[in-house]
């Protein structure tokens, strides 16, 4: 292939990473949902599926990520843009996953806070691949302990939990309970700014 004809189809050699890890994550979300199990997953199932199959597809592209990791870590490119096309595939699952938790309950769906879940999960996904990027244990053990970990970890936050809990006996005291100390406080005060008064007329 001349010079020209392949830069018809890529642009320069940043467009053939994004390119590559577009495939890889095409691949890893096809092979997940061919699964015939899949459909009976709860979300938490389906993410940790994606992640240990995601992780079999890496290690045929082990030479290319650790390739394309290094060059940002030497500084070359610092923004990870060979990982934009990437994310935007992810996303687009994790908003599908998200989704169907807040339906099932599993996710709960919390004011304010929801909106970034997506990015919690974009974090989480790129934790996995640095920690992937830099394991050198026997069949990447570490990595699959450090995906059920922070994935466990996650979940457990996303769904009900003793935050939310707490946060819903607050809001339920505020509104249905008088506080009798503050009740003592103000009158206490009120006294005080009468026996003021008193003595100064006096």
């Amino acid at each position: 292939m001349e010079q020209k004809e392949f830069y018809q189809y890529f642009k320069n050699f940043e467009t053939i990473d994004k390119n590559i890890w577009l495939d890889i994550i095409k691949i890893t979300i096809e092979k997940v949902k061919a699964e015939s199990v899949y459909p009976e997953y709860a979300v938490r199932e389906k993410i940790l599926s994606f992640y240990f199959t995601l992780i079999e597809e890496l290690k045929t592209h082990r030479a290319f990520a650790l390739l394309s990791f290094s060059d940002n870590f030497l500084g070359i490119n610092l923004s990870f843009q060979f990982l934009d096309d990437f994310k935007r595939e992810f996303n687009d699952y994790a908003k599908e996953l998200i989704e169907e938790g807040q339906a099932t309950e599993e996710i709960i769906d919390r004011p304010i806070v929801s909106k970034v879940y997506k990015d919690a999960l974009w974090g989480q996904t790129f934790f996995i691949l640095r920690f992937w990027i830099n394991d050198f244990s026997k069949e990447f053990e570490k990595t699959d302990a450090a995906i059920e970990k922070v994935t466990n970890l996650s979940f457990d936050l996303l769904g009900h939990n003793p935050i939310d809990g707490a946060f819903d006996f607050g809001k339920f005291l505020l509104q249905n309970i008088k506080f009798p100390f503050l009740s003592d406080f103000d009158f206490s005060m009120k006294n005080k700014k009468e026996k003021g008064g008193e003595k100064s007329t006096s």
